[in-house]
């Protein structure tokens, strides 16, 4: 008994150094406000970059999320593989792919892709390049996730939240995406602050044509930006957000279909819908 009584013991100490590490402290200065977002790429490289060349997901680098993933009261059920058909790769582009059909006692099925246990870093830039889709009910997002070093865990929002781009099609919002980060709280209560802010075009639609999102992470604030403009900066300098220096932060990119944000799909909404992917890269300061 006592040696069993050890081993929890080691499991547990070893299980909150890895889970809950101590915080970076913050070395970095505030990147000047005018700088532009070109200036302030020239102090990075990149360090990974998914061009999707070939035909089928990279699996050193992504995952399935699979139809256990359940969040938000979503109406759809997540793809397990590629043999489900809810996500395509041609000439260069992935496609995830929102179809009304039935499948695990859900109406609509699409996909989420991540690179947990694979890709992760704690700062730099995290881009994408892509086209929306359109339509009520749909919700694509580009966002970031921590991860512990106990077995890759995921512990939402102890890890922390970046959505770098989320988008609620339809409902005269496919001209507007939305940046936020979520934090404290714990596993039961869920996040207990946010911040956050949104961008607009002054003309034409995300479904129309592929734009670049992205953001920039250091130890002490968050740039978002669409294309080359910086619209939203965050200041995490503070204790409350100590976790976005904790934890490397792994990828994650989805269509989801309706929810507790996005609303229901309607009988405008063009089905099969489709969010298109140029590219996924990754920037590291020199």
């Amino acid at each position: 008994m006592c040696i069993f009584l050890s081993f929890v013991l080691v499991f547990i100490m070893v299980f909150c150094i890895l889970s809950f590490p101590i915080a970076d402290k913050i070395t970095s200065q505030r990147i000047d406000e005018s700088m532009t977002l070109e200036e302030i790429k020239q102090d990075y490289t990149e360090v990974f970059c998914d061009e999707f060349d070939g035909d089928t997901l990279n699996s050193d680098f992504w995952s399935f999320e699979g139809s256990a993933t359940n969040r938000n009261n979503e109406l759809q059920t997540y793809a397990d593989s590629m043999a489900d058909g809810n996500i395509e790769i041609t000439n260069g582009t992935l496609n995830i792919i929102a179809k009304h059909e039935t499948r695990n006692g859900k109406n609509y099925t699409s996909a989420s892709i991540i690179t947990q246990g694979k890709v992760a870093y704690k700062y730099g830039i995290f881009e994408m390049r892509a086209k929306l889709p359109q339509g009520n009910g749909m919700w694509p997002a580009f966002w970031l996730m921590g991860q512990t070093n106990f077995f890759d865990m995921m512990m939402w929002p102890i890890t922390g939240e970046i959505d770098i781009m989320e988008s609620i099609c339809g409902k005269d919002n496919n001209n507007t995406v939305y940046s936020t980060i979520h934090y404290g709280g714990t596993i039961l209560s869920g996040s207990t602050h946010r911040k956050g802010d949104s961008f607009t075009l002054d003309e034409g639609y995300f479904y129309q044509d592929y734009h670049i999102f992205g953001v920039v992470i250091t130890d002490r604030e968050m740039l978002f930006y669409v294309d080359d403009f910086i619209y939203n900066r965050v200041d995490i300098s503070e204790s409350e957000c100590d976790t976005f220096r904790k934890y490397d932060k792994y990828i994650l990119l989805n269509l989801a279909i309706g929810g507790e944000w996005a609303g229901a799909p309607d009988a405008s909404t063009p089905f099969p819908n489709v969010y298109s992917i140029d590219y996924v890269k990754i920037y590291q300061q020199q």
